[in-house]
Protein backbone atom coordinates (compact mmCIF):
# COMPACT_ATOMS: atom_id res chain seq x y z
CA UNK A 1 0.00 0.00 0.00
CA UNK A 2 0.79 3.82 -1.19
CA UNK A 3 0.49 6.16 1.19
CA UNK A 4 1.09 10.39 0.73
CA UNK A 5 1.23 12.40 3.89
CA UNK A 6 1.26 16.26 4.45
CA UNK A 7 2.50 17.34 8.19
CA UNK A 8 1.81 20.40 10.40
CA UNK A 9 2.47 21.50 13.85
CA UNK A 10 0.56 22.70 16.51
CA UNK A 11 0.93 24.30 19.87
CA UNK A 12 -2.08 24.05 22.45
CA UNK A 13 -2.73 23.36 25.73
CA UNK A 14 -4.77 21.00 27.75
CA UNK A 15 -5.33 20.07 31.39
CA UNK A 16 -3.65 17.38 32.61
CA UNK A 17 -5.05 14.26 34.57
CA UNK A 18 -3.88 16.36 37.55
CA UNK A 19 -6.56 19.42 36.43
CA UNK A 20 -3.27 21.64 35.86
CA UNK A 21 -3.64 23.52 32.37
CA UNK A 22 -0.37 23.14 30.24
CA UNK A 23 0.76 22.92 26.98
CA UNK A 24 2.93 21.09 24.21
CA UNK A 25 3.66 21.44 20.76
CA UNK A 26 2.18 18.68 18.58
CA UNK A 27 3.29 17.55 15.32
CA UNK A 28 0.54 16.55 13.10
CA UNK A 29 1.36 14.04 9.98
CA UNK A 30 -1.57 12.92 7.89
CA UNK A 31 -1.73 10.36 5.49
CA UNK A 32 -3.82 9.38 2.64
CA UNK A 33 -3.67 6.12 0.18
CA UNK A 34 -1.92 7.72 -2.83
CA UNK A 35 -4.13 5.05 -5.23
CA UNK A 36 -5.10 7.59 -7.66
CA UNK A 37 -7.97 8.57 -6.37
CA UNK A 38 -6.23 11.29 -4.31
CA UNK A 39 -6.93 14.45 -6.44
CA UNK A 40 -4.86 17.07 -4.06
CA UNK A 41 -1.77 17.87 -5.04
CA UNK A 42 1.00 17.84 -1.88
CA UNK A 43 0.76 21.97 -2.23
CA UNK A 44 -3.19 21.92 -1.88
CA UNK A 45 -2.94 19.10 1.06
CA UNK A 46 -0.54 21.16 3.06
CA UNK A 47 -2.97 24.37 2.79
CA UNK A 48 -5.98 22.44 3.34
CA UNK A 49 -3.67 21.17 7.17
CA UNK A 50 -2.60 24.48 7.49
CA UNK A 51 -6.24 25.52 7.58
CA UNK A 52 -7.67 22.74 9.57
CA UNK A 53 -5.41 22.99 12.54
CA UNK A 54 -6.06 26.82 12.86
CA UNK A 55 -8.26 26.02 15.09
CA UNK A 56 -6.73 24.17 17.73
CA UNK A 57 -3.32 26.16 17.13
CA UNK A 58 -2.50 28.43 20.30
CA UNK A 59 -6.16 27.17 22.28
CA UNK A 60 -6.83 25.11 24.80
CA UNK A 61 -7.88 21.58 23.62
CA UNK A 62 -11.21 20.44 24.23
CA UNK A 63 -11.32 17.62 27.22
CA UNK A 64 -12.29 15.17 24.15
CA UNK A 65 -9.34 15.61 22.30
CA UNK A 66 -6.91 16.55 25.49
CA UNK A 67 -4.69 13.16 24.59
CA UNK A 68 -2.86 12.43 21.28
CA UNK A 69 -5.27 9.31 20.43
CA UNK A 70 -8.56 11.47 20.36
CA UNK A 71 -6.70 14.23 18.14
CA UNK A 72 -5.13 11.78 15.50
CA UNK A 73 -9.00 10.04 15.52
CA UNK A 74 -10.69 13.58 15.12
CA UNK A 75 -8.41 15.00 12.90
CA UNK A 76 -8.72 11.72 10.57
CA UNK A 77 -12.33 11.46 10.24
CA UNK A 78 -12.55 15.29 9.56
CA UNK A 79 -10.00 14.65 6.84
CA UNK A 80 -10.99 11.81 5.35
CA UNK A 81 -7.63 10.40 5.52
CA UNK A 82 -6.31 6.92 5.65
CA UNK A 83 -4.09 7.88 8.73
CA UNK A 84 -2.70 10.59 11.41
CA UNK A 85 0.13 10.58 13.57
CA UNK A 86 0.13 13.36 15.94
CA UNK A 87 3.40 13.48 18.08
CA UNK A 88 5.27 15.62 20.80
CA UNK A 89 8.59 14.25 19.34
CA UNK A 90 10.84 16.60 21.93
CA UNK A 91 8.88 14.35 24.80
CA UNK A 92 9.31 10.92 22.82
CA UNK A 93 5.50 10.51 22.91
CA UNK A 94 3.72 9.16 19.94
CA UNK A 95 -0.03 8.22 19.02
CA UNK A 96 -1.30 6.81 15.59
CA UNK A 97 -4.69 6.56 14.61
CA UNK A 98 -5.28 4.54 11.16
CA UNK A 99 -9.07 4.30 9.20
CA UNK A 100 -10.15 0.91 9.43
Amino acid sequence: MKMTGVSGIISAAHHGSDGVLHGHTWQVIVWWHANGDIILTADRKKRYLFEYLKRYDHNVLPEDLAWGEHLAEKIGHDMRAAAVDVSRPLEGIYAKWVRE
